[in-house]
């Protein structure tokens, strides 16, 4: 049987979603080692500073099939490095391991490979193709390139009412099922931080941890210019670290630090965010907080949750206009009768 490229490039797609926020820095790669259309090799990347995704999988290859590795093709969802970083060049060992072909995703767009690795695959002999369900690569990759650019990959996180309202403003209303909260948990398990408002802090007091999902916490960002959150509130209970932004003071205390912002626009509060380490970022709410990223266009996707429940006219403010004109669903789907959509923003 004859398999194509996408058939087998779409197998390291799924191995490269395995990563996890430990390779972050680094980008999400997988690759699979084919040979006559049998695969005999497979690897992603782990977590940073560990061996690259091409390594892991031509280290996998069994004592009995490694006879097949000059004569099998390298599948890789990103081009191959071709430097010495944290570990050695991956073009280096795909060439001493004499692989004579390899397809590609995507282009890496690190400035020190952009092509180079194709070049030194080439001038050695090695056949490339590339373009290979390249738009789920670059999909898999738009973390890497904000980490690039030294900002976060921010994700507008809103859960909505079927008649546009996002809540109360008073009182915590529980809009979404079960099943999309234990998808949110599993969200907040893959990013590195997740902020709301102080009016959410007040009305809902949440934790804000994967409780429901293992994995590390996210760090917890909360607005709170003035210092006035009462300390009893989850947040400040040393579950998962914590950053208050304020315009008052700046102080680490155990898993609490402060950060006085004052005179800063979002954008450099945001880039002050990705130097401590936040490389992607969740924005749960409130409505005010949301609109904030929203209008500055501060935002890389929104994630979007419409439950089954209506609101009646005394709720909070209307998100309807915030959310509405949002473009490009690249994902749709339905859990129970909750509804999700992913939307990109083609303009950041």
């Amino acid at each position: 049987m004859i398999y194509s490229h996408e058939v087998f490039m779409q197998r390291a797609l799924d191995l490269a979603k395995m990563g996890d926020k430990r390779v972050a820095p680094n980008p999400f790669v997988g690759s699979v080692l084919v040979h006559d259309g049998r695969i005999i090799g497979e690897g992603y990347h782990e977590y940073y500073g560990g061996p690259h995704a091409e390594v892991n999988c031509i280290h996998s290859v069994c004592e009995d099939d490694q006879k097949y590795i000059p004569s099998s093709t390298l599948y890789v969802t990103l081009e191959p490095c071709c430097f010495h970083g944290n570990t050695p060049a991956c073009t280096g060992l795909i060439i001493k391991s004499k692989i004579p072909k390899v397809v590609l995703a995507c282009v890496d767009p690190n400035e020190k490979v952009a092509g180079k690795g194709i070049d030194i695959l080439k001038e050695n002999g090695v056949e490339v193709i590339s373009g290979i369900l390249q738009e789920d690569a670059s999909y898999l990759i738009r973390p890497f390139i904000r980490y690039l650019q030294k900002t976060p990959y921010i994700i507008l996180k809103v859960v909505k009412s079927k008649d546009g309202y996002i809540g109360n403003k008073t009182k915590q209303i529980w809009l979404s099922n079960g099943l999309s909260t234990t998808l949110s948990h599993k969200w907040r398990s893959e990013i590195h931080g997740i902020m709301v408002g102080r009016n959410t802090v007040l009305i809902d007091n949440p934790s804000l941890t994967n409780r429901h999902w293992s994995g590390e916490n996210p760090t917890r960002i909360v607005w709170d210019k003035s210092l006035n959150l009462g300390k009893e509130l989850a947040v400040f209970d040393n579950s998962a670290p914590t950053i208050i932004l304020n315009q008052v003071k700046d102080e680490v205390r155990d898993n609490l630090r402060f950060m006085n912002v004052s005179g800063m626009t979002l954008e450099e509060i945001s880039k002050l965010l990705f130097a401590h380490g936040i490389f992607t970022l969740i924005v749960e709410g409130g409505s005010a907080t949301v609109s904030q990223f929203y209008s500055k266009g501060l935002w890389d996707e929104a994630r979007i949750i419409t439950t089954a429940k209506n609101l009646s006219s005394n709720t909070s403010e209307d998100m309807i206009s915030a959310i509405g004109i949002f473009e490009l669903v690249s994902e749709e789907f339905k859990l129970d009768d909750d509804k999700v959509e992913i939307l990109l923003n083609s303009g950041r």
